[in-house]
């Protein structure tokens, strides 16, 4: 009798899995809310084999980070430009400047005008070359090897502005390199056979069929409603404000201050557990800027808060790197003094996307009023 059920619930299932397959594919991928809910392949950000990821070369898109829209172009060599252009391996008409950081200076969310770059480029003017080699969640151990491939393959650079981000530490964590630190060797847990056949199995029927699309959905709002809620008591805590006075405002803005990647800076228990990605920044840093010498590379290491620094304070990132800068001759630039306010609150808010930690427009141009204040833009152009 037992069989008998179970037989007949499995015939059920397989009859709608049949109909739900082929209506899926007849009729509601076409939909217009199907589309919507498609997952986005970023097919223009790719894997490197020496130094673990990049954006590919020659594109012209149009690419959503969050709730923010950006045309992404890069040129020849895969450095995010305002336009597709070949670059060749030596400008002998305009001095070369090679940025490098994360996704603070790649510009997330941004077009390439908004961006760090684009506000240099235009302030060097046409005398100069900003070659961006900035992209999201990159570190000093990519940095490194990103610029000596890039030497080793003949490119020429005049100057180099390193933006070392509070999160370099701590991505630093996550890479492996090879014995004779020439690559980036992260195993990819998705090789392994049983692994992957599981994720491909849940891709198609997340892809062709509306009942398990339905449940993806459902589980991501249901895992983001949670951790808004969980995020919302946090921040009632915190701010000493009953549960259901605490706004979105504070929520979001408790977040921008509790991202684990920056508490490593004030909280002794969290930078116990960075140091060793610290200890991996402070060798490839020492290589990266060796490497600037040995080519004649004029360069500066350049550091900024997030707002958990500005909130809570710093007694790590800028302490540490500064006498590091002293100690290996390094033109050093701080713009933690860009940053202070009184009315904190407001002035994080102001200047950085809220419930985010990249600067909004206002941030990024604070950034380059600082620089400017700091005269490197004059100390360049006088090294012409």
């Amino acid at each position: 009798m037992r069989k008998s059920k179970l037989k007949i619930i499995f015939i059920i299932f397989a009859i709608y899995f049949v109909l739900d397959l082929s209506l899926t594919n007849l009729i509601f991928k076409k939909t217009q809310l199907w589309k919507s809910t498609d997952k986005v392949d970023h097919y223009w950000r790719i894997k490197s084999e020496i130094y673990h990821h990049d954006l590919m070369p020659n594109i012209d898109v149009i690419e959503h980070v969050n709730i923010f829209t950006l045309r992404l172009v890069t040129n020849s060599i895969g450095f995010r430009d305002f336009e597709k252009k070949k670059i060749e391996k030596e400008n002998k008409e305009q001095k070369r400047v090679l940025l490098l950081g994360d996704s603070f200076i790649e510009g997330s969310g941004y077009d390439y005008e908004y961006t760090i770059g684009g506000l240099i480029q235009n302030k060097l003017g046409d005398k100069f070359e900003v070659l961006n080699g900035a992209v999201g969640s990159y570190s000093p151990g990519v940095y490194y090897l990103k610029t000596k491939h890039y030497i080793d393959q003949g490119y020429k650079f005049d100057y180099a502005l390193v933006f070392l981000d509070v999160s370099d530490i701590y991505d630093e964590l996550f890479l492996d390199y090879s014995k004779d630190k020439s690559k980036i060797i992260n195993y990819d847990y998705t090789k392994t056979i049983y692994i992957r056949s599981f994720y491909n199995v849940g891709d198609f029927l997340t892809t062709n069929t509306l009942l398990f699309r339905s449940l993806l959905l459902l589980s991501d709002q249901t895992e983001v409603l949670k951790n808004y809620i969980k995020l919302k008591y946090k921040a009632s805590k915190e701010f000493n404000k009953p549960f259901f006075k605490t706004t979105k405002e504070d929520t979001l803005f408790f977040r921008m201050l509790t991202i684990d990647r920056g508490y490593w800076t004030f909280n002794e228990k969290t930078y116990t557990k960075v140091k060793d990605g610290l200890k991996k920044s402070d060798y490839f840093l020492k290589n990266l800027y060796d490497l600037f010498e040995k080519n004649n590379i004029k360069s500066y290491l350049i550091i900024y808060p997030w707002p958990t620094q500005i909130f809570y304070g710093d007694d790590k990132h800028e302490t540490y790197w500064k006498k590091f800068s002293k100690k290996n001759n390094i033109n050093f630039i701080s713009l933690y003094d860009q940053f202070q306010n009184n009315n904190k609150r407001k002035f994080i808010i102001d200047n950085f996307i809220l419930g985010d930690v990249h600067w909004n427009k206002n941030g990024t141009i604070r950034i380059f009023k600082g620089l400017d204040k700091k005269d490197i833009f004059n100390e360049i152009s006088s090294l012409e």
